[in-house]
């Protein structure tokens, strides 16, 4: 009966402390976000235009960090999108997330990359935008 008891208590602090990392998770970056958005200019919205392509929208990182995920504004987040181009710069439309505005004198550079900030792809495989925010 003891040993029946302690595996119920072992597994009960198994699964509590699952709970408890990712609680600690979200809050970090629920502040990580905030105190980004306190430093950076919210993006444009975005307008309509011509249809250029459908894709998946990977993340967005700082140009001279690559490993550190942009987190304001849900620009961290990955999802489907679609891209369009209007007089503006390049629209992206996300799904579940805010829709933003690159205007194009905001781009700095589009190029091919093999990799993401949480995983690789084939070579060639990525799409890479680089442009200023604000």
């Amino acid at each position: 009966m003891a040993s029946l008891l302690t595996r119920e208590v072992i597994g009960s602090v198994l699964v509590s402390l699952v709970f408890a990392v990712a609680a600690i998770i979200y809050f970090r970056i629920k502040k990580r976000r905030s105190l980004q958005e306190q430093s950076l200019p919210e993006p444009f919205a975005a307008k309509a235009g011509s249809q250029l392509f459908s894709c998946l929208y990977v993340a967005s990182v700082f140009g001279s960090r690559p490993l550190e995920r942009v987190w304001a504004y849900g620009l961290g987040i990955r999802g489907k999108a679609d891209i369009q181009t209007s007089n503006e710069g390049l629209s992206i439309f996300r799904q579940g997330e805010r829709d933003l505005l690159i205007p194009f004198s905001s781009i700095i550079s589009l190029d091919r990359s093999s990799a993401t900030i949480d995983r690789g792809v084939e070579r060639d495989g990525l799409a890479q935008l680089r442009w200023m925010l604000g």
